[in-house]
């Protein structure tokens, strides 16, 4: 028996030849955008496209298709009507992005407590002066949302002396937590923590998680971060928890609109450090992503049991 895998994104010859060659006889096709793969999906058996594109269009083009592959961790638009009643098996890229997600992590907030985008503008102008800096050790962390990428920060920020408390959807044991909160918890684990990660996944329970009122019950002073999906925040509450004074600041990587509109107040904020969701986007990236798709395909064409795969009632 062949199978078809259809690729939403651009690849390369040999990357393609090295899906086609884990599965003998298979047939593997890369289209560089959601316009040029829909005619070519109707004899596809799987599909490998992005969590944030629509999956309806692909799923209505594509009649056969038992297995469809987010290329990243999120799966928020790949959960449609369609895919909720098809018995379409759902994966991810989770793990993948786990050590370039929370090195990035760390970089941000070494960078904030250590004012180093201060050093910087001062550099850009010529000027001598000392940004007065502090150290992340005995600072407490609190990781809202405690999957790969939450443990993975959680490890490093250890070594650097910092207190770490997790929130997860059940308390459990966790290696690298000092503590660790219930979500139900969490408006009493927000108020002692000098630092929040947001590392939640994107799902229904999940939309503007970080509201008004949960900036509200941080600590004065505390620094917010994200580099999990725009839509677990509140946008217009983090501004205005930032004009206020309530937070000292936000480091962010994923935006509700990308690329940034050029009027947003983040592009004028000194006490925002913004990277171009680029998080995950380290040399050996596609590398680890697709031996990930491989080892999938392998699995799908034998009919074996799959990596990551995804709860698609819950979305994760």
């Amino acid at each position: 028996m062949s199978f078809k895998l259809a690729v939403i994104n651009k690849l390369s010859p040999e990357r393609i030849e090295a899906l086609k060659s884990a599965v003998p006889g298979a047939e593997v096709v890369a289209f560089s955008s959601m316009k040029e793969a829909l005619p070519q999906l109707g004899d596809a058996d799987a599909v490998a496209m992005w969590g944030f594109q629509d999956a309806e269009p692909v799923l209505a083009a594509a009649p056969h298709v038992r297995w469809v592959h987010s290329l990243s961790d999120g799966v928020e638009k790949l959960l449609t009507p369609s895919m909720m009643e098809r018995p379409i098996i759902l994966t991810n890229s989770h793990g993948v992005h786990d050590k370039s997600v929370s090195e990035h992590t760390m970089a941000l907030l070494l960078s904030w407590f250590h004012r180093i985008p201060e050093a910087v503008r001062n550099q850009d102008a010529h000027q001598w002066k000392r940004p007065k800096g502090d150290i992340l050790y005995k600072k407490k962390l609190l990781i809202v949302g405690f999957g790969g990428i939450g443990r993975a920060v959680a490890e490093k920020a250890r070594v650097f002396g910092m207190s770490v408390g997790a929130v997860k959807r059940s308390r459990t044991d966790e290696l690298f937590a000092d503590e660790v909160f219930s979500t139900e918890d969490i408006m009493t684990a927000l108020p002692a923590a000098d630092v929040i990660l947001a590392a939640l996944p994107a799902t229904p329970d999940t939309e503007r998680f970080f509201d008004e009122k949960k900036f509200a019950a941080m600590k004065p002073g505390a620094l917010f971060i994200n580099v999990a999906r725009a839509s677990v925040v509140d946008e217009d509450a983090l501004i205005a928890a930032l004009r206020s004074g309530r937070l000292a600041g936000a480091a962010l990587d994923v935006f509700s609109k990308e690329p940034l509109p050029a009027d947003h107040p983040f592009w004028d904020m000194p006490n925002v450090i913004m990277t171009p969701h680029t998080a995950s986007m380290t040399p050996d990236f596609w590398d680890r992503l697709l031996d990930l798709l491989r080892e999938n395909f392998i699995a799908f064409s034998l009919g074996q049991p799959m990596l990551n795969v995804i709860d698609k009632k819950k979305g994760y």
